[in-house]
């Protein structure tokens, strides 16, 4: 169908034209039910959604305004788009499409005799298969009789008119019917059954959608299907798939068991899923076709996009017309098709009857030959429409490879095979379901030795045709552990192989969408192959939009270079695949008011995120003069391409792909840093309700952040002054910003406590000056022994003068602020004289002018520090800098400013007086300041900003409660009460001191008050009841609930305290770095010389940049030392992940799966039945008589060819058997050979025991002529603390790679049997006994073993039944149980003989 929309639901009360009357205004709906109807259908899901908001808003109606100027009436007259779709797809179906009917009715020979006949004329039918009433001109009401015969008349022949008239045919038929011919006469009319089938007695668990259908004939265009698929079932939507499988096999019955049926509905729907895929079959409910849709079922879902609902897997159904059940239903009378029809599907499959529709299957083709109840007339389509798929879109095709699936089956299946294949359409043939697909299975895997003679019977041709084709077909065994879209991608592989670059970029972008980079880099890649430039660029491309990143790196490798392939066309195409829900669009346009992603937009995005970012036009490589201009932007390349592809991949929250840019780009540090503040920008940005998205960017984050953190400890580890070098580097790649401050931006309190960031933290702090505090402090008062007593870093000089080394340590940060903590104190001692003391009511006094002057040092020296602080624009030196501390400096110069100008008019000496004594507060409360450069206070100074952050919410909570009860008291308090603010301060004042355990009873209590008396206390009862649940609640509850937050902030700070040391002194170190070196007061002279500077640069138009520390050597040098120390690190991530216990357990995962694909394939191999010359020569009478649904090929007969197989079968038996005879007689020499020497050998060594094993035999069948003694330790070890054990098979560390299967045939002890084994006790020693693949006990010696393998549970019980363990240490029960065990081995050893005797006749 064409439109897929989605329509709210309906309901006849509501108008959505307009409200009722009377409410806010709104007009009364003059519309009919039909018309509200109309224009629900009419609306889109947001469109209806805020009907009910629109009609209680004055002014507005149900009806969007853009949908008509004149209201509800222009609305109504405007044409349903639905409707427009649906009538649209009537004409083209209607010009295009055909249906064939009958128009002769000529019954077909033989239904009146035989166990077939009918009973009545009416069952006879004709010869397109249906019976007479069935033909479409007797179909419908007759208004007389008279139009019925004239329908008759014209219907069925003049001889056969009588026999079908109306009277005659509920009696019997006559034996002799005349025999009439019949023409194949076909009427072709326009098609009038298609349109949408809604399965109505089938319940899905997810989404219902109803299928769409439509019904052709065998002649029509496959073009015009293919325009209807296209144009008006949107069928490429939501993706146009990359593949078709087409599935054909058994039919009626057909049937998978629980294994297989998992297997091929795993590996099938895992295939369609992967590459969007169209499954096609022949869509009815049985057989392989079943299986298809039950597989569809579990993995479908739906795309939901402009209020459309589209399947994601789509699955195509052609089948015949005529053998569809209950057909009648998806026609429609009129001829304009049915939205809906209504069918009943049913699980009920008859022989010889039409069969239901599978609900599963999302598109029916049915195509209509004429005849009926008769499977037939599909495959000319089915193949045309496979061939128009894969056939390239130059020569009008849709250019989408198609894989054949085939799944048991007839001879049909066979056939369908060889026209693929032909058709250049590669197989797949799933081995082990049975009939057709294992035949092609076992001709395909014998092709070398079978002989043309073995195809008598069969489509001889078609099948040398397929196994001829090797590259067109692969087998696909269905019970080994393996799965079938790997075999997909394997048979599609190899159809493309070639020597031409476009075969193998076809091969490359099927690899991609599996994402099977092995076979990319075996089959693709190879060293031979050369690939041109720009071949591979559209590949990378979509690696990159999927998300490929091992395709991406594979692709890298082949010599792509990033700088030439990344273009302005490119990175925009990256954009432009954002899907429009996407969260970025959200971040983009609160953080730059914009709302499409282009480049220059993206660039204003990052540049917001990270404070500094170059321009789009910035970002591209210059332009050189000497070469051609690029005239198309599209065209021009980056200067960085990892960089932009870095910043595209954070953007897009794909953490792989970044971490591979990052490893691939530039200043891995930095690079790493500047991540981890987009990360953090990002979810600081995102609404509240995308909790999920910011937890993820948190994590995202610290992954980055640990990169760049454990980089710099190797680069530390290896070179500590580099790495600090690295750390201060003013970047070139992200716009002269250091690792430093962007980790500050960032909040990385981790990188920011690295070893290396706080020695370079240091180094800054202290100017290279090695001292201690007690030294600092004797040079501030002893001035020469800086000179003369301080040891200093040479700094790059070679001698320093007593000059410089005073320089040095007067401009050093940590002198800065131990002068200024010094003349601060001074600063806090008169300031305090003044407003205890000095201070003046009529008038200013000197020392109060003096502390207004300080107090502008002040200001003025925190307004150059701002301007100073290294952060690279104003918002992010407010974000940086401006603490709470830094706030209410601000506000206490204002403060101060404030209080002095007061002062100058003495009439309000007392609010002087005020601000001053608040003054005074802030200024001790400044002190805390020194006590950030502790490591014990300073993150004291943290918790306490952390805890009253959580004592503003708390108060917050608690206000409630202090507000209901103030309120209540106050209010029962007093009967009446004059109106005052007095009244607010009770309702506040006494509730907050309550809580500190000032309870006022006596307030409480009340006072004698006569009647109708203001402002008196009365009191009341219910005043202590309030008290005490207020009490109650304040207390205990609430403020132990304070109690425990503080407690929770001490230990999360207590926790990470010296990361939070770190990262505050950084803020320290970086604002002291800025200050002058006179402290205030004396500051205000250097900061008029630095205000007259700036004045005279401005004037003389001297532009000063900040001067990158490094030359451009330098730079190359630093980047490709940090780029070392990245792989060194990164190879030490590798290592550690190799020998974690995760990759151990992959490890042996994997060999376990290798292990039982071995064991797999030999069970297959001994449950293989013998195929001989038989079950070739006809084995279409199983096909027949498995399956007998229509359009199976007739029986061919072997003739002479059955003789001669069977005379070569019997002599290739005798030579078998002769052969085997001699096996199995050297076989045996050889063991008593063996089983000698061993003997001689080892009672040499064991002479303790001659006698007592002189008396064991060996059985007849082993010993030979003579008897000859077998000792014990053969069998047995000799001595254990618990009885004697034999060991099973070779311990774990000796060689069996090369060794013969051990598994144990169907001659030998049974198929069943498994390979395995164990220990079955505790023994005295270490033999032990093993199958050999001679299939005979062997003993050896295993006493160095340190394991022995534990044998499988089978093997374990047969075994225990043929021997006993001795768990006796003395001699005499150690030989009665040898020789029992010897009696046990000859019964053993004859009845093994009996088995071969009997395998062999």
């Amino acid at each position: 169908m064409a439109d897929s929309r989605v329509y709210p639901g309906t309901s006849d009360s509501m108008d959505v034209g307009y409200s009722a009357v009377g409410y806010r205004g709104a007009a009364v709906s003059s519309l009919t039910n039909d018309e509200m109807e109309s224009q629900r259908n009419r609306m889109t899901l947001e469109e209806a959604r805020w009907i009910g908001v629109r009609k209680k808003v004055p002014g507005m109606s149900g009806i969007p305004k853009n949908r008509g100027q004149s209201g509800a009436t222009l609305y109504v007259e405007e044409v349903d788009p639905y409707q427009q779709k649906i009538q649209e797809i009537r004409t083209f179906v209607r010009t295009y499409f055909r249906q064939k009917e009958c128009a002769s009715f000529v019954p077909k020979p033989g239904q009146t005799t035989g166990e077939k006949a009918v009973k009545k004329i009416r069952d006879l039918k004709c010869h397109c298969g249906e019976v007479l009433m069935e033909h479409a001109d007797m179909q419908g009401p007759f208004p007389d009789f008279s139009s019925a015969d004239m329908r008759l008349e014209c219907l069925v022949p003049k001889e056969l008119q009588k026999l079908m008239s109306k009277e005659r045919r509920h009696d019997a038929p006559p034996e002799k019917i005349p025999e009439l011919t019949w023409k194949k006469d076909f009427r072709t009319t326009a098609s009038y059954a298609f349109g949408k089938i809604n399965f109505e007695n089938v319940e899905h668990s997810g989404g219902k959608k109803p299928a769409k259908y439509i019904r052709m004939t065998d002649e029509d265009s496959v073009n015009n299907l293919i325009e209807l698929m296209k144009e008006h079932w949107k069928i490429m939507e939501p993706e146009r798939p990359n593949l078709v499988i087409s599935v054909v096999g058994g039919a009626k019955n057909f049937k998978l068991d629980g294994r297989m049926r998992d297997t091929f509905s795993t590996g099938l729907i895992k295939a369609a899923k992967t590459t969007s895929a169209w499954l096609i079959s022949s869509g009815f409910n049985m057989g392989v076709m079943k299986a298809v849709g039950q597989a569809v079922r579990q993995g479908q879902s739906f795309c939901w996009d402009n209020d459309r609902m589209v399947h994601v897997l789509r699955c195509i159904g052609i089948a015949p017309w005529g053998y569809v059940k209950n057909r009648r239903v998806l026609e429609s009378v009129d001829g304009q098709g049915k939205f809906n029809a209504d069918y009943r599907t049913s699980n009920v499959i008859l022989h010889d009857s039409a069969v239901p529709l599978n609900p599963d299957h999302t598109h029916f083709i049915f195509v209509d030959d004429g005849y009926r109840i008769r499977y037939g007339g599909v495959a000319g389509i089915r193949a045309k429409l496979e061939q128009k798929i894969s056939q390239p879109q130059a020569e009008g095709g849709l250019g989408i490879p198609v894989v054949l699936v085939v799944v048991e089956g007839g001879t049909d299946c066979i056939s369908d095979a060889r026209k693929s294949i032909e058709h250049k359409i590669p197989v797949v043939v799933c081995a082990g379901t049975g009939r057709a697909a294992d035949i092609l299975a076992y001709a395909y895997t014998h092709t070398k030795t079978i002989s043309g003679y073995y195809m008598v019977g069969i489509n001889k041709r078609s099948v040398q045709i397929c196994c001829q084709n090797s590259d067109l077909l692969t087998v696909f065994h269905m019970n080994k552990h393996e799965d079938l879209d790997l075999s997909i991608l394997s048979v599609l592989l190899k159809a493309k192989k070639g020597a031409d670059e476009e075969q193998r970029l076809s091969q490359l972008k099927l690899a991609l969408t599996w994402d099977r980079v092995d076979i990319a880099q075996e089959e693709i890649f190879r060293e031979d192959v050369l690939w041109s430039t720009g071949s591979l660029d559209d590949i990378l491309t979509e690696a990159l939009l999927t998300n490929k990143v091992k395709f991406v790196l594979l692709i890298l490798q082949q010599g792509v270079v990033m700088k030439e392939y990344l273009t302005v066309q490119v990175l925009e195409k990256l954009y432009d695949e954002v899907p429009k829900h996407n969260y970025l669009y959200k971040v983009l346009h609160r953080m730059t008011g914009k709302e499409q992603l282009s480049l220059e937009n993206v660039s204003l995005l990052i540049k917001r995120l990270l404070d500094r970012y170059d321009t789009f036009e910035e970002t591209l490589e210059e332009i050189d003069a000497d070469k051609a201009v690029v005239k198309d932007t599209k065209l021009r390349r980056f200067k960085r391409p990892y960089k932009m592809l870095l910043v595209w991949a954070l953007l897009m929250k794909r953490q792989t792909l970044a971490k591979l840019f990052w490893e691939l780009g530039e200043e891995p540090v930095t690079s790493a840093l500047a991540a981890t503040r987009i990360y953090h920008a990002m979810a600081k940005n995102l609404p509240r309700h995308e909790s999920h998205l910011k937890e993820s960017f948190n994590e995202y984050e610290r992954e980055f952040e640990k990169l760049a953190t454990e980089v710099l400890n190797e680069c530390h580890h290896k070179d500590p002054d580099k790495a600090m070098m690295i750390a201060e580097r003013k970047s070139p790649c992200w716009n002269e910003m250091t690792s430093l401050q962007v980790a500050a931006a960032a909040t990385d309190q981790v990188f920011l406590s690295s070893v290396t960031c706080f020695s370079s933290l240091n180094v800054i702090w202290k100017h290279g000056i090695l001292f201690s505090w007690p030294k600092m402090i004797f040079a501030m008062f002893f001035p020469p022994y800086i000179a003369f007593g301080l040891e200093i870093l040479s700094l790059g000089e070679s001698k320093l003068s007593w000059l410089q080394k005073m320089g040095i340590f007067y401009s050093s940060p940590m002198a800065k602020f131990a002068f200024g903590m010094v003349m601060y104190a001074v600063f806090l001692v008169l300031h305090s004289y003044m407003v205890l003391v000095d201070f003046q009511p009529d008038h200013v006094t000197p020392l109060e002018i003096i502390m207004i002057i300080w107090v502008f040092s002040f200001f003025v020296d925190e307004v150059h520090t701002f301007i100073a602080f290294p952060s690279p624009t104003m918002k992010s030196k407010i974000r940086d800098w401006y603490g709470f501390l830094k706030w209410l400096d601000l506000a206490n110069f204002i403060l101060a400013f404030t209080a002095f100008i007061i002062h100058l008019y003495p009439q309000h000496y007392k609010v002087t007086k005020v601000f001053y004594c608040i003054n005074s507060i802030i200024f001790f409360l400044r002190i805390m300041k020194i006590y950030v450069t502790n490591g014990q206070l300073g993150p004291k100074i943290f918790m306490i900003q952390r805890m009253l952050d959580e004592l503003r919410m708390f108060v917050m909570v608690l206000f409630v409660f202090l507000l209901a009860y103030g309120v209540a008291s106050q209010g029962l308090l007093y009967d009446l009460r004059t109106p005052s603010w007095a009244i607010l301060k009770d309702v506040v004042y006494f509730p907050y001191w309550q809580l500190y355990g000032e309870i006022f009873l006596e307030e409480i209590d009340g006072e004698d008050c006569s009647a109708g008396m203001t402002d008196c206390k009365t009191g009341h009862w219910l005043i202590k009841f309030l008290l005490a649940a207020y009490l109650l609640v304040g207390n205990i509850l609430l403020l132990n609930l304070l109690i425990a937050i503080f407690s929770h902030v001490f230990d999360k700070v207590e926790k990470n305290s010296n990361e939070i040391w770190k990262y505050q002194m950084y803020f320290m170190v970086m604002e002291y770095e800025k200050k002058t070196a006179l402290v205030p007061p004396l500051s205000l002279f250097e900061h008029v010389f630095l205000i007259v500077s700036w004045i005279v640069r401005k004037t003389c138009r001297r532009k000063v940049k900040a001067a990158q520390n490094f030359g451009k050597r330098h730079l190359e040098y630093l980047q490709l030392f940090e780029k070392e120390m990245m792989m060194n690190y990164l190879r030490q991530l590798k290592a550690e992940e190799m020998s974690g216990i995760e990759m151990t357990v992959n490890k042996l995962q994997k060999r376990v799966d290798e292990l039982t694909k071995l064991i797999e394939d030999e069970v297959i191999a001994d449950q293989q039945p013998n195929l001989n010359a038989a079950t070739f020569i006809n084995p279409q009478e199983s096909m027949v008589a498995r399956d007998p649904c229509p359009g199976t090929g007739p029986v061919v007969q072997a003739g002479e060819d059955k003789s001669k197989l069977e005379d070569i079968e019997e002599e290739e038996i005798r030579k078998k058997k002769k052969k085997k005879h001699k096996k199995e007689k050297k076989r045996k020499d050889r063991e008593v050979e063996d089983m000698d020497k061993e003997v001689k050998d080892h009672l040499n060594k064991e002479n303790n025991y001659e006698q007592k094993l002189s008396n064991i035999t060996l059985p007849p069948n082993i010993q030979g002529d003579g008897e000859k003694p077998e000792p014990a330790e053969k069998l047995f070890h000799k001595s254990s603390e618990h009885g004697l054990m034999p060991a099973f098979l070779l311990p774990e560390d000796s060689s069996t790679d090369n060794m013969p299967s051990p598994l144990p045939s169907r001659r030998g002890l049974g198929a069943r049997e498994e390979i395995g084994a164990q220990q079955l006790g505790s023994h005295k020693s270490n033999a032990s006994l093993q199958w050999s693949p001679r299939r005979s006990f062997n003993v050896r010696d295993t006493s160095d073993d340190e394991n022995i393998v534990k044998p499988h549970k089978g093997l374990k019980k047969r075994l225990t039944k043929e021997i006993r363990y001795i768990s006796s240490d003395s001699e005499n029960d150690l030989e009665g149980d040898l020789g029992r065990f010897s009696s046990k081995l000859k019964k053993q050893k004859k009845k093994k003989r009996s088995q071969v005797n009997s395998d062999t006749e």
